[in-house]
């Protein structure tokens, strides 16, 4: 079983490398953000000023689109290299509370949030239905949760999970290679691998097809610095889970979230995810 704090490492390897400290490169994420919340309840991040946290923020990027509707936000994130980053990018900014603690371990008050948000960070974890049960905890009656996991390609044609699986032994391997040689081979990958994807996709659609069937078609319209910086976080990862619409629902269900009101992304990154907190 891969080692927690290894991991934790090598994600804050990642994120003082690719930092987004640039404001033209955080910028180029805005398209990117707005897929995310997606699913968030219309009108939700304009009503009045939220009590929001970013559990697992890495750099602080999607915090950094987040903090305009927030009267307070949390920003946790455990690895130092990585906190360093986003303290950085928060500097002298009142309403961001920067903790450096884990999402399992942390001092966001019990019952506070308005909003919990979690973008690619639990499938990550061990137990991620215990992290989920414990954002769970910090957020409000009323509250949201909204969360982008791994998952299972339940939606995607054989050939499609062929391919995967084909690029998960790659992960496997890669993962455990020394932080150098592991970040210029996904830099490789990116170069060799998902801009060519992406760059075909764009054409697809241009001619006026859907491109959905080609994989890493999402990024056709991202940035290279991007497709570089997701090719280091898809295949310099040791511990990945995915999970199904099924496997989220019961998740969310024993975390204490309204069933019915739980609304998946009908567009990548699947299935990313909002639910309410029951009462």
């Amino acid at each position: 079983m891969p080692n927690s704090n290894k991991i934790v490492k090598d994600f804050g390897d990642e994120w003082e490398r690719f930092n987004y400290l640039d404001e033209e490169r955080i910028r180029s994420l805005e398209s990117q953000f707005q897929k995310y919340i997606a699913p968030l309840p219309r009108g939700l991040l304009q009503r009045n000023k939220l009590v929001i946290a970013d559990f697992g923020a890495g750099s602080g990027r999607w915090a950094h689109f987040l903090e305009p509707y927030a009267s307070r936000i949390y920003v946790i994130e455990p690895s130092e290299k990585a906190f360093k980053v986003a303290s950085s990018r928060f500097a002298n900014q009142k309403k961001v509370v920067l903790l450096n603690e884990s999402v399992e371990f942390n001092q966001v008050p019990l019952g506070s949030l308005d909003l919990a948000v979690s973008l690619g960070v639990l499938h990550h974890i061990h137990d991620t239905e215990g992290a989920i049960k414990q954002v769970s905890e910090k957020i409000k009656v009323g509250g949201h949760f909204l969360c982008y996991l791994y998952y299972s390609l339940e939606n995607k044609s054989k050939s499609y999970k062929y391919l995967w699986k084909t690029s998960d032994y790659l992960r496997a391997f890669l993962s455990k290679l020394p932080r150098i040689p592991k970040q210029i081979i996904s830099d490789i990958i990116a170069l060799l691998v998902y801009l060519p994807l992406a760059r075909i996709s764009r054409l697809v659609t241009l001619f006026g097809f859907s491109s959905s069937n080609i994989p890493l078609h999402h990024y056709e319209k991202m940035s290279y610095h991007v497709m570089r910086n997701d090719a280091l976080d898809r295949f310099g990862t040791k511990l990945e889970n995915r999970f199904s619409k099924a496997q989220i629902s019961e998740m969310l269900f024993k975390a204490g979230f309204d069933v019915s009101s739980i609304a998946f992304s009908d567009q990548e990154p699947f299935w990313t995810f909002c639910a309410r907190k029951e009462g």
